[in-house]
């Protein structure tokens, strides 16, 4: 008898942890499991990505999409949300009444998800989205719980403390990032296991070889890096080392920068600034930024902070030489001078390793040899055994 899983996630948009969670979906037998993705906002960008057999159910607050009735409290929900370019007044007041109402409100959704899906149990759920961990909890009926942890940063949260006393494993999406996690959470050290997230090569590749609107090949020196535009990722970084390396000498640079985020308008006027917009092009959300990988000499990864690193194993699958900032993601996955450059957090050092992999091109075809010859299969299939394991309750 199949075994019945459901995933809790925030949404379907385009998005490291989202993209991840679909090539799971992708990768699961199919004739073991039965298998539910849950997604409490009604973002689905990424939806047509999943496979058939897996069931889709929205629960967004605002309007009802995969459920016969409307969530009827979403006003509530309305006054709990964090206020945009508030006073410290305004502020002050969501904060108490966000402190108020805020439990009220979780439970009552929480009551509307259970009441629409009739009572239905699982064997499993994966709170793949941390911040969907309170919900979770209090929504889906299942035997066993387990949480995914994606952020590279530490922090405490109410839903994350949910998830950790429910699940009985949590998963970090690399070891050092699980190392950190158990440092950081000793109370719950010995639930925490760490798993990897997979990377769907044939779709990376087929991908890769579209046309995309954007991009305009030229002659002289391409960088890609794709990311959210926020401080963890780094870009503002990635600008600063482009003007160095522009000063350097290095005219001929084009630096496509895929992704959007709430830093976009300060890193379009930090470039604009910097006088780079003849050599950084913000080219915005792309579903589809592996044709920019795919073109670029090198990928830069510029992040502060970053738990996995989903682009990097992209950029590897397409045989990249490969820069990133040394975080937990990209430890996990590179090894310094070996299969890419690691560097310090910081424009000078990611000039620096910009500069010596463009003045050494056999260091460069190095990392494309071995990225060209690495089994992402067999990658793929350890990140499924450990998390079949995690599953079976082992």
């Amino acid at each position: 008898m199949k075994k019945k899983l459901i995933f809790v996630a925030e949404a379907l948009w385009v998005g490291g942890i989202e993209s991840s969670l679909v090539n799971l979906l992708c990768q699961l037998d199919y004739d073991r499991f039965d298998v539910t993705c849950l997604i409490v906002r009604d973002y689905q960008d990424m939806a047509g990505r999943i496979p058939p057999q897996c069931r889709l159910l929205v629960a967004d607050r605002d309007r009802a999409v995969s459920f016969p009735e409307t969530y009827r409290h979403r006003r509530l929900f309305y006054l709990t949300r964090e206020p945009k370019n508030a006073s410290g007044a305004r502020r002050l007041a969501w904060k108490v009444i966000r402190f108020l109402l805020r439990g009220r409100e979780q439970s009552l959704y929480a009551s509307y998800i259970r009441h629409q899906m009739d009572g239905e149990s699982f064997d499993v759920c994966v709170i793949y989205s941390d911040r969907t961990a309170e919900i979770a909890v209090k929504a889906v009926k299942a035997e066993r719980y387990c949480m995914y942890y994606h952020h590279g940063a530490m922090r405490r949260e109410l839903h994350d403390e949910c998830g950790y006393r429910k699940s009985e494993k949590v998963i970090a999406v690399s070891e050092p990032l699980a190392q950190k996690l158990r440092e950081f959470r000793p109370r719950y050290a010995e639930k925490i296991v760490s798993a990897g997230n997979l990377v769907n090569c044939k779709n990376v590749r087929e991908m890769s070889l579209e046309q995309t609107d954007g991009f305009v090949p030229r002659a002289g020196v391409m960088i890609a890096t794709v990311g959210r535009i926020a401080y963890e990722k780094g870009m503002d970084l990635a600008v600063r080392a482009c003007r160095r390396l522009v000063d350097g000498g290095i005219e001929d640079l084009r630096w496509y920068i895929v992704g959007e985020g709430p830093e976009m308008p300060a890193l379009q006027k930090q470039v604009s600034s910097l006088g780079l917009e003849d050599h950084i092009t913000l080219v915005g959300m792309r579903k589809n930024p592996y044709p920019f990988i795919r073109n670029a000499d090198l990928y830069v990864q510029p992040s502060r902070v970053e738990s996995f690193g989903l682009t990097i194993m992209e950029a590897a699958v397409l045989a990249k030489p490969i820069v990133s900032t040394g975080t937990d993601g990209a430890r996990g996955i590179i090894t310094d001078g070996v299969n890419g450059t690691l560097c310090d957090a910081d424009a000078e050092s990611v000039a620096k390793a910009v500069r010596e992999l463009l003045d050494r091109p056999e260091l460069a075809e190095r990392y494309r040899t071995y990225w060209a010859k690495h089994d992402f299969e067999a990658d793929n299939k350890k990140t499924m055994d450990a998390f079949y394991r995690v599953a079976a309750g082992d």
